[in-house]
C-alpha cells in the first residue's frame, strides 16, 4: 500500500459527543428534501429506539435493520424497499446512535452536505441513554476478499480504525487516508458530498443539464462532487489541506464504514477494530456484513467481549 494523507487536526468538530456513551434523541427530528430516485418531496424522521436492533419505517411499515434484508441497489445499499441507507446508518454507527428512522418516499435525499443535515438538525435534540455500552472485536484478524476489492478486519480495543486505498485516472490518482473514526472526526467527514467520477464529456453533460433543471432526478452540483481524469469540478475549500482536496476519499470512508451498523445491530453490540479496505463496494460491503453474523464466522474467527 501507497503513502498515507496526512490528516489535519481541524478536520473535526468539537461538539461536546461522548463516544462512551449510547446516544438517542429527546424527541422526533426531521429533515425536509427531496428523495433521490422519485426526485419528490420527502421527511427523515429520527426517533427513539424502541427494540434492540433499529427500525426503518417507510410509510408506517417497519423493517429491521438487519443484514439478511439487506438488498445490493443501483450504487446504493437497500434494506428491503428503502434505497440509499449507508449514509444514515454510517452516521449511527460513527456517533453510537440509537434510532428507528422513518421515511415516506422509497429513496433517501442526497442531501447538500451528505450527512450534514442529520447532523445540524440532531444537534442539542440528543441525549445519552442508559443502555449497557458493550464493546467487541474480532478475536483474530480475518480476510474477505472479493472479485475485485477486499476488506481486512483486525482486533482492536480502543475504538474504530479505518485505513482505506482507491485508485482513479488522471488527477485523482491515488489516495490512501488511514484515521480513527471518533465522533468529533465523522462530524467533519461526513459532511463530504457523494463523488461522480465519469469522463469528461459525461460528466460536462450532466453538469449542463443539472444547470438547465432537465435531469429527471435532484443530481446538481451542490449535492455532487464532480470528478474526471482532470480533477475535481466543483470542490469545496473547506476539505482541502497542504494543496490537496480531501472531500472525495472522505466520502468513501462514509460508505465502506456502514456495513459495520448491521454487524453491530445483530449482535448487540459496538464494534471496535481496524478495516483496511480497497475497491470494498456496496455490494462486497452487504455480503460482508452478512459473513461477520453468520454462524461459522461466529465460530471462527469469532468475537470478543470487551466490557
Amino acid at each position: 500500500r501507497g503513502p498515507v494523507l496526512p490528516v489535519p487536526d481541524h478536520f473535526q468538530v468539537n461538539w461536546p459527543w461522548d463516544a462512551n456513551s449510547i446516544w438517542t434523541v429527546r424527541k422526533p427530528v426531521e429533515v425536509h428534501s427531496v428523495s433521490t430516485f422519485e426526485n419528490a418531496p420527502v421527511t427523515v424522521s429520527f426517533r427513539p429506539q424502541k427494540g434492540r436492533r433499529p427500525l426503518f419505517y417507510l410509510n408506517g411499515k417497519g423493517r429491521s435493520l438487519r443484514p439478511r434484508n439487506l438488498i445490493h441497489g443501483t450504487n446504493n445499499i437497500q434494506l428491503g424497499a428503502i434505497k440509499i441507507i449507508e449514509h444514515p446508518i454510517a452516521m449511527m454507527l460513527a456517533l453510537r446512535l440509537d434510532v428507528d428512522v422513518a421515511i415516506d418516499q422509497p429513496s433517501f435525499p442526497s442531501l447538500d452536505h451528505c450527512t450534514g443535515e442529520y447532523l445540524d438538525a440532531l444537534h442539542g435534540h440528543v441525549r445519552r441513554t442508559r443502555r449497557a455500552v458493550r464493546n467487541f472485536t474480532v478475536d483474530k484478524p480475518i480476510l474477505l476478499k472479493y472479485e475485485q476489492g477486499y476488506c481486512i478486519v483486525e482486533p482492536h480495543e480502543s475504538g474504530l480504525f479505518m485505513d482505506h486505498e482507491f485508485e482513479y485516472p488522471g488527477a485523482i490518482g491515488y489516495q490512501r487516508i488511514s484515521v480513527e473514526i471518533t465522533p468529533q472526526f465523522f462530524l467533519f467527514l461526513g459532511r463530504a458530498r457523494t463523488p461522480s467520477f465519469r469522463s469528461v464529456e459525461e460528466t460536462d453533460q450532466i453538469i449542463a443539464a443539472a444547470r438547465a433543471g432537465q435531469l429527471p432526478y435532484p443530481m446538481h452540483e451542490e449535492n455532487v462532487l464532480f470528478a474526471d481524469v482532470n480533477g475535481l469540478r466543483n470542490p469545496r475549500e473547506i476539505f482541502d489541506y497542504n494543496g490537496h482536496n480531501y472531500e472525495f476519499i472522505l466520502h468513501e470512508l462514509i460508505d465502506v464504514m456502514a456495513f459495520l451498523k448491521l454487524v453491530e445491530s445483530e449482535l448487540g453490540g459496538r464494534f471496535r477494530g481496524k478495516l483496511t479496505t480497497r475497491k470494498f463496494g456496496h455490494g462486497d460491503q452487504i455480503l460482508a456484513a452478512r459473513t461477520m453474523v453468520s454462524p461459522e464466522f461466529l465460530e471462527d474467527p469469532g468475537y470478543r467481549w470487551l466490557d
